[in-house]
């Protein structure tokens, strides 16, 4: 593993996105999204998607140059078409425009449709934090869960991330797929070429494997209730947006045809205002001492109890100061792309 500064990474992605034309927010808010998820030990979603969307812009399924249009349908609701860009772009301008909304409104709530892969969602729902809100998002996803008593796939692991300004440290975030790992992850240990833990996959069967070369099907976190959780993510992001849901959701990998293809993803954003319940100060100080109170817990030898969130933020406070570990493999092809754009000779 190679331990690469974020901050260089980011600009060398940026200016290869650019060199790519495109719109300089859209490669912003890609960029920022990729590093965020990086520097909080969420590499499956991280810089290592960096390839896979650059190859969807040379194909044309990614609109480098979208025209977003907004329908607000309420005081409090709307709709934003994304034109197939870049599913980070889509789900930043959602945020913000939940986030104005909730300001009048006390909360509010964005179906995006024509989006794309927007990698992890604590990006998107941890902007509403930044103004005393609590922030929901959810995605739905490439068909992969292993239905309940079935034996293939038919809904995606589609995550939800829950986020909720603290007073004394970062905002508290839930942000999970509905899967025991995600597909992205699959592909990571396949890289690697490390073996699967056990229970977390299956093959095309339905069969456990622990081979990420023969995963087909992901394994549902609390067997029909995570595929419970699933299907309500279905019904927000592809029913209320018009968009595919279950078996037709679009594939996000596959040969240069799949990849010519439009992903026709849907999304769901909601900011909810806090003073429209609770004082904000008072909220934020009650969930600090629910958090410390339950890491306080007594534990078992040699763990400790931890709040939804907490890994994260003690992997970002190092990854910030040390850098992001990569794998050699994908360290070369950034040192490729830098030596291709003549942008440096390294990162």
């Amino acid at each position: 593993m190679v331990l690469v500064d974020s901050k260089n990474l980011k600009s060398l992605m940026k200016q290869v996105l650019l060199l790519h034309n495109v719109d300089e927010i859209v490669a912003k808010t890609t960029v920022e999204g990729l590093v965020h998820a990086s520097l909080r030990g969420v590499d499956s979603h991280g810089v290592r998607l960096f390839f896979h969307y650059l190859a969807g812009l040379k194909s044309g399924r990614l609109n480098p140059n979208p025209n977003f249009v907004f329908e607000q349908t309420s005081e409090s609701t709307g709709i934003l078409d994304a034109d197939h860009t870049f599913g980070h772009a889509a789900g930043i301008k959602a945020m913000q425009l939940s986030i104005e909304l909730a300001k009048k409104a006390g909360s509010a709530h964005i179906a995006v449709k024509n989006s794309s892969h927007c990698g992890a969602l604590a990006y998107f729902a941890l902007e509403a934090c930044k103004h005393d809100m609590i922030g929901v998002a959810y995605t739905h996803a490439t068909s992969r869960l292993k239905s309940a008593n079935g034996q293939r796939e038919f809904f995606g692991n589609n995550p939800i991330c829950f986020t909720a300004p603290m007073k004394d440290e970062e905002p508290f975030c839930y942000d999970g797929a509905n899967s025991v790992i995600t597909f992205n992850e699959v592909r990571r240990y396949k890289d690697l070429g490390l073996e699967l833990p056990y229970g977390v996959v299956a093959d095309k069967y339905g069969n456990i494997t622990t081979d990420p070369s023969q995963a087909e099907q992901l394994i549902s976190i609390g067997d029909y209730k995570g595929f419970g959780l699933s299907m309500i993510v279905d019904i927000l992001c592809g029913l209320l947006t018009g968009m595919p849901v279950g078996r037709d959701v679009s594939k996000m990998f596959g040969d240069e045809e799949v990849l010519k293809n439009k992903r026709y993803l849907g999304q769901f954003y909601s900011s909810y205002k806090i003073d429209s319940f609770i004082s904000k100060e008072s909220f934020k100080e009650r969930l600090q001492n629910l958090a410390n109170t339950l890491r306080n817990e007594p534990s078992l030898e040699g763990v400790s109890v931890m709040v939804p969130g907490d890994p994260e933020k003690k992997i970002e406070a190092k990854r910030a100061v040390e850098g992001i570990p990569m794998p050699k493999e994908d360290y070369k092809k950034f040192q490729n792309l830098a030596n291709e754009f003549s942008l440096g000779e390294s990162i």
